[in-house]
């Protein structure tokens, strides 16, 4: 089930609720993922050899029965499946140095996904939509992130083990786990710690230099992020997805019990607004998936011992 209340929205931040409507249909407000091989041509399936950097965009859009002016917010962690430690995530220059540990799987050197910094800083935490570039699409950086919230890899263990996950560095705890209540269900229970793409109301931004413009649309192109895969030895598959309870939800204390935990994105109606619709329990993602072959050479060689073996065993 689903349902959509209207929320105050300033500078990108969520207030207070006005009323609610309850409708059941298809989630209104897809996450999608979608990879490449250069930056330029988009799918939801790709095959590659090992080595090949692979570039991965994540579109919001909403297919819901109101017609809307443009994105607010939405909240994500990407998580890819069938990693290992041959795979590498691309980082971003001048993030925060991580350890080279098992719970950073971009090694030693820049450990963040995406520049620091949000709409009004200087370097701007927002990149274009450009080739190569990580990070949160402008204009959708307006959220700040800093040395203690930028965006990073995690590489999952026991029962998560060969997952790796992408959110805010504070957000240590798997999806799923922590407290459900109070500020540290942001760790990792309500979603709120990972990606959150954002731009603020249309209305308070119009006209004022400081800000990019702002982005209309009901499909557009949030974030991206980059790894290059490695050899492990034979075929696999990785897939991006995230994971029902790694989206956006409702944990804000002022929220009202009906609302509380249930998946959040938000969504302006027109260039006038100063708040966003917030459809709440209407959010699903579209995965993306990568096939990566062997070298053709390992691939022969793979045969020929397979031939010399059964020649033996004749």
């Amino acid at each position: 089930m689903k349902t959509t209340i209207r929320a105050m929205v300033v500078a990108a931040g969520v207030a207070a609720v006005a009323g609610v409507v309850a409708v059941a249909q298809a989630a209104d407000t897809t996450i999608k993922y979608e990879v490449s091989t250069d930056g330029l041509n988009w799918s939801t399936s790709v095959s590659v050899l090992p080595g090949t950097l692979i570039q991965v965009r994540t579109r919001a859009i909403w297919s819901g029965s109101t017609t809307v002016y443009g994105l607010g917010q939405v909240g994500f962690q990407p998580v890819v499946s069938g990693w290992t430690l041959s795979d590498h995530l691309e980082t971003t220059a001048g993030t925060p140095t991580n350890p080279n540990n098992a719970s950073n799987p971009s090694g030693s050197g820049p450990g963040g996904v995406g520049p620091l910094g949000g709409a009004l800083t200087n370097p701007s935490g927002n990149v274009p939509d450009s080739p190569g570039v990580w990070g949160r699409v402008s204009p959708f950086g307006s959220i700040a992130y800093g040395t203690s919230n930028y965006l990073r890899g995690f590489l999952g263990t026991g029962t998560a083990a060969g997952l790796l996950r992408i959110a805010q560095a504070q957000t240590v705890n798997w999806i799923g786990v922590g407290p459900t209540s109070g500020p540290q269900a942001a760790n990792n229970w309500s979603g709120v710690g990972g990606v959150s793409p954002a731009q603020p109301a249309p209305s308070l931004i119009a006209g004022d230099p400081r800000y990019p413009a702002f982005q209309p649309g009901a499909d557009v192109v949030v974030f991206k992020f980059g790894f290059a895969v490695g050899d492990s030895g034979g075929s696999r598959d990785l897939t991006i997805d995230t994971p029902a309870r790694g989206l956006y939800h409702e944990g804000g204390s002022n929220a009202p019990p009906a609302l509380f935990g249930k998946t959040k994105s938000l969504w302006y109606l027109s260039a006038s607004d100063i708040s966003a619709m917030a459809s709440y329990d209407s959010t699903g993602t579209e995965a993306a998936f990568v096939h990566v072959v062997p070298e053709p050479g390992v691939v022969m060689l793979a045969i020929a011992v397979g031939l010399g073996a059964s020649r033996r065993r004749r």
